[in-house]
């Protein structure tokens, strides 16, 4: 029986040729061709993909297409096959490098338990990862300087402890992908499919064995490279298509090495440019340096003094778009080379235009309001009832104690040094009256409590123990209520959205923790400094 050949067919072409419209069209095609079409495209683009998708290929591509990323492949496929491990997240990935930090640190040359260093660690976990080196290849890595052998030895033994403690209990997020790789040929999923690749930049060492493994299942491949042409002699530093270039490469190397037949398709005409000084801008952007010779109408240079004074422009812009020219608000996209400079200035000025604004960036895990009570709290302890710590833990918000008498309470605690233990005690530094009566009454509501969480936390010991307290504090305290009165009162819809998500994350955090360190013993000031583990990019 002759060995099966599959057909790679490589679209490429730069931005604007209609890459994605050919794989669709050639999809509505081939729907009654095939019973099981899969179009595999980056998580970003999932949606997008999904809704261009369908309007191009209508009903009938609703039972024998679909859209897919990698990671709900990894899910279908070990659903399939099974062997599934509960997934660490970046969270829980964060808080077993800051223990690892912490508990090895006297064996270390460099890394100690900073956030700084649990970023750098996990980053280099995540590449290690998506690069397919293990801890043995490390290890047998031999340099001449000294200094990087040290930090190489310290990664190379964080590596392995890390693996260790995840080793048959939980997988981390970068696995996925491995194990994929290992489960596809086990799978049935793609025997004799169409797959469509589409919207990659490249792959991960990773990612080009799963696209191995699925060529030698399926009958027929199509992948879109934005890429102006296969071969140049142009620099690597001035080729802007470098690396797309060493993506079609490698891809037809593994068409050649599984013996497919392959099928080049080069676009050249640009659909996506529609005004001529657009189309002028991408031809010479980089290399080039034809003059635009008529006057410019749809593009405009603003010098700006300051960020300020620049978002002030792009609002102005947009309310005349929308107010004067018939624009919708969802038609029109500001982007920002560093959105964290411009965040702050956005969300101020455009809300001085009546601009509705989303702004897609990562919040500190820390600001979630839950999380900062839970802090608040246990700072109190690790502070001895200072009054900035006190003070912090009341002025969030989530007791039933008005503003108002918060700021009583605060007038008296300056005036009379109330900090430690003197909190423990009857407010009697004045001659008895009303206020300090109900100043006293203040401080019984939330003081007692809080020492009665202060026992249980002396009584338990372990990090399911603790987690049990601060939960049944949590709901003792109407913290919870107190959190849905305060969405249901905000008028921010930003601000109301993160205080709704607040306790979901929340949870889902502590069973990480419990999931992870739950039979261990800790004392409360571990236990936050493992809640206050941040993480940024890995």
């Amino acid at each position: 029986m002759a060995e099966k050949q599959a057909k790679l067919k490589l679209i490429y072409g730069k931005s604007g040729t209609g890459k994605s419209q050919f794989i669709y069209q050639d999809i509505d095609k081939k729907i009654e061709q095939f019973k099981k079409i899969y179009i595999i495209v980056p998580e970003q683009s999932n949606l997008t993909s999904e809704k261009k998708f369908f309007e191009i290929t209508g009903r009938k591509a609703l039972f024998h297409c679909e859209v897919l990323t990698l990671s709900r492949m990894a899910y279908r496929i070990a659903n399939e096959v099974g062997g599934n491990s509960p997934s660490l997240s970046k969270v829980g990935k964060a808080m077993i490098i800051y223990d690892l930090l912490n508990k090895h640190k006297n064996t270390l040359n460099f890394l100690g338990k900073s956030e700084k260093n649990v970023d750098i660690v996990g980053n280099m976990f995540t590449e290690l990862k998506k690069h397919t080196i293990s801890t043995k290849t490390l290890k047998n890595v031999d340099l001449e300087d000294q200094y990087t052998a040290l930090k190489l030895k310290d990664i190379a033994f964080l590596y392995e402890k890390y693996e260790e403690r995840l080793a048959n209990h939980f997988l981390d997020e970068n696995d996925e992908l491995t194990k994929l790789g290992q489960q596809i040929q086990s799978s049935t999923m793609f025997d004799n499919a169409c797959i469509y690749v589409d919207d990659f930049f490249g792959f991960t060492p990773q990612e080009y064995i799963i696209f191995e493994e699925l060529l030698k299942k399926c009958e027929a491949m199509t992948i879109a490279i934005t890429l102006d042409k296969i071969e140049s002699n142009r620099e690597k530093e001035s080729d802007i298509f470098y690396f797309n270039r060493v993506y079609a490469k490698k891809i037809l190397e593994i068409a050649e090495r599984q013996n497919a037949k392959i099928e080049l398709v080069n676009l050249e005409q640009t659909y996506r440019f529609k005004t001529p000084e657009l189309l002028q801008l991408e031809k010479n952007l980089v290399q080039g340096n034809q003059k635009y010779e008529k006057e410019t109408e749809n593009i405009e240079l603003f010098l700006a003094s300051n960020p300020y004074s620049e978002v002030e422009n792009v609002a102005k812009k947009i309310y005349h778009l929308v107010k004067k020219q018939g624009y919708k608000y969802r038609e029109i996209g500001v982007i920002a080379n560093d959105m964290e400079n411009y965040a702050e200035d956005a969300k101020a000025i455009f809300q001085q235009y009546d601009i509705p604004l989303f702004i897609d960036e990562k919040k500190d895990l820390n600001q979630n309001i839950l999380i900062k009570y839970i802090l608040a709290l246990l700072d109190i302890f690790g502070t001895n009832w200072s009054y900035d710590a006190v003070f912090n833990y009341l002025k969030i918000g989530l007791l039933d104690l008005d503003f108002y008498r918060i700021c009583m309470l605060e007038n008296y605690c300056k005036k009379w040094g109330i900090r430690g233990t003197k909190w423990q005690k009857e407010f009697c530094y004045e001659p008895l009256n009303e206020k300090q009566e109900q100043l006293e009454e203040i401080r019984k509501q939330f003081v007692k409590p809080i020492l009665n969480l202060k026992q249980s936390f002396m009584e338990h010991k372990t990090v399911l123990e603790l987690t049990q307290n601060i939960n049944q504090f949590l709901i003792e305290n109407n913290v919870i209520e107190n959190l849905d009165k305060k969405i249901k009162t905000c008028d921010n819809l930003e601000i109301s959205n993160e205080y709704h998500t607040s306790y979901k994350i929340l949870v889902n955090i502590l069973q990480e923790m419990v999931n992870l360190f739950g039979t261990e013993k800790i004392t409360f000031e571990k236990y936050k400094e493992l809640l206050l583990t941040r993480y940024s990019s890995f």
